[in-house]
């Protein structure tokens, strides 16, 4: 998993225990409690390939998650810079094609980030540096981007790197966080409102749970950096 995939399951995690801490307030609506349910097989499920996907990928190349995670790092920030130009431009074909949130990066195989990377890279580099820079994204981080994506489609074309990819767990952990994501927004976020009435304690605990705590590392000195985000 990713790091941001990391911060995902680590509020779900939450979620669970405090539904599990509230099963009165929990049972007062029991669709919600069915949605804990499911989240918690996820939980599960998710935690499982998770150590199985880091067992198979122990020593088959040293930094490659600081590659993956620095090269994520950049396509987040030059595709929302990229973006942002188009919005300004009314270039709607071009928002659309540089639309990669975290959210969606999060669910990417090593294929896909990779092209999605290349794809971000071309449409940056016809904007004039100048301009790109007025967006935030200076020469020096588009260079460091490109040496990121090409250093990074070196370490998957070890072959035993192509052989963990296809196995399927970075493509079941993708649609596992989808399914997360999707429970909560649109099943317990919906439900959850009523205990304000109905559970305020829980509901206040809840409200902090699906907090995610994303430390993003940072791409030009050894800080950490932590991002806050709301969603799920």
């Amino acid at each position: 998993m990713n790091d941001y995939q990391t911060a995902q399951q680590a509020s779900y995690t939450l979620i669970v225990k405090e539904a599990e801490n509230y099963p009165e307030s929990v049972a007062l609506i029991p669709s919600f409690d069915k949605g804990i349910v499911r989240l918690k097989a996820i939980v599960t499920e998710i935690h499982t390939i998770g150590i199985q996907q880091a067992k198979d990928i122990t020593g088959v190349t040293g930094d490659k998650h600081t590659v993956l995670e620095g090269m994520i790092d950049y396509l987040v920030d030059v595709s929302g810079a990229v973006n942002s130009y188009a919005i300004a431009s009314g270039d709607k074909t071009l928002q659309a094609k540089v639309n990669y949130k975290v959210s969606a990066v999060s669910r990417m195989t090593q294929s896909e980030l990779i092209i999605a990377a290349a794809i971000v890279i071309e449409e940056a580099e016809k904007i004039a540096p100048e301009t790109l820079a007025d967006e935030g994204i200076t020469a020096a981080e588009l260079t460091a981007f490109k040496a990121a994506h090409a250093k990074f489609k070196e370490i998957v074309s070890d072959p035993r790197e192509a052989v963990i990819d296809r196995s399927g767990y970075t493509r079941r952990l993708g649609d596992l966080f989808s399914e997360a994501s999707d429970l909560k927004k649109n099943t317990l976020d919906r439900l959850a409102s009523q205990f304000q009435r109905k559970a305020p304690e829980f509901y206040q605990k809840y409200k902090a749970a699906v907090t995610v705590i994303y430390r993003r590392s940072a791409k030009t000195t050894t800080t950490d950096t932590t991002t806050t985000v709301a969603k799920g």
